[in-house]
Formats: C-alpha cells, structure tokens, sequence
C-alpha cells in the first residue's frame, strides 16, 4: 500500500483562545483522520499522554508545546524514513494541568527505538527538565498484528478516540464512530487555553 504524503493540519486557534469543549466538527476530523491513516497502512499504534502542567509549564504554552513534541516526533520519524499521522486533543485536570492525549504511528520495526524518545523531547521542550510523570507512553493493543486480528487493533484505537473526544457534547457520543467503546462518558468540560485538538492532514 504506498504511503501517503503528511503535512500539518489542524483547527487555527489563537493562541489565547479559551474553549471549554471539543465540538463535532473537531470529533470527526480526528476519528476520520485517525482512519485515514490506518487505510493508509500507517495505523496510529501509540498513545501518549503529555502532562504539560505537572511539569511546570503553564497552560498558556502548553499549546505550544505539544507542537514541539509533534515537530520533533515527526521530524525523528522522517529520519528514520517514515511519516507520522497524528491526532491529539488537548485537556485541562487538578493533577496534569493542561495536558495533551496523543495517538500516533510508530512502525513496528522502530518500536524499541522509538521508546526512550518521547522523554528525551518533553526534556528538550521544558528547558533540559524532565519531572517523572510528564510522559506515559503505551502501544495499543493489537498493534503488533493488526492484519492478523484487524477487530482487536480497530476496538483498541476507538477505545483511545472515545476517552480523547470525552470533552464532547454528551449528545454525540452515540452518534459518532467510537460509541459504546469507552469507559468515560462524553460531555465532561475543561477549561484549555489555545488550539484543543489537531491531526495531521493528507496532500
């Protein structure tokens, strides 16, 4: 299956911009690019969660910098000769501060490599500091054999699309792709600051 050609994409939202929910439009450009790039054949097989406000930096950046952890995640990936689709929405909580929920693709060859990276940058982007806790990174499940077991990898990836879009109008929940496959019920609200959700976008 050829590659598709990546660029970055997502909603233009001032950087001051506050919203306390995702709205559908947001909801479906992240479910549908989130299939796009499994029809691809770069399946999103990774979830990583950046909590930007336990490490210190304040919510008016954290925007930001989770435009540098996609820039250097992507930037890492073209090196070792693949693309990156991505998806990420952005939340606010008393423990993580603002914080970023992300699904990207990670070919299963660079797995291990890929590992220790995503510390090494949110070091880089918070000034050469890290706090434990900042990062925690996971491969879905299934992702290892999605063409061997497709329904397994597919539950999986709508599993994470359903607990990212929970900042969605509750009305929605059944309405949309991911309904009934997660375990926190839509409608919930949180104060962000700046853009609160992006995907990459084909060409």
């Amino acid at each position: 299956m050829p590659q598709a050609r990546l660029k970055r994409g997502g909603a233009r939202n001032r950087r001051d911009r506050v919203t306390w929910a995702l709205n559908e439009r947001q909801c479906r450009h992240l479910i549908d690019r989130s299939f796009d790039a499994w029809k691809a054949g770069q399946p999103l097989t990774r979830f990583i969660t950046l909590a930007w406000g336990l490490a210190g930096i304040d919510a008016d950046r954290a925007g930001w910098a989770t435009g540098q952890f996609i820039s250097k995640a992507s930037d890492w990936m073209r090196h070792h000769g693949h693309p990156m689709p991505w998806v990420w929405v952005q939340e606010n909580g008393d423990t993580f501060g603002q914080h970023a929920h992300i699904l990207l693709h990670v070919p299963l060859e660079l797995a291990d490599l890929f590992r220790p990276m995503p510390r090494r940058w949110a070091k880089a982007i918070n000034s050469g500091a890290y706090v434990r806790g900042t990062v925690r990174s996971e491969r879905l499940a299934g992702a290892s054999a999605i063409a061997a077991n497709p329904m397994r990898y597919q539950a999986a990836m709508l599993g994470k699309l359903h607990y990212m879009l929970k900042c969605a109008p509750a009305p929605l929940e059944y309405r949309l792709d991911t309904g009934g496959w997660g375990h926190k019920p839509w409608g919930q609200s949180t104060r962000v600051i700046g853009k609160r959700a992006a995907a990459w976008q084909r060409r």
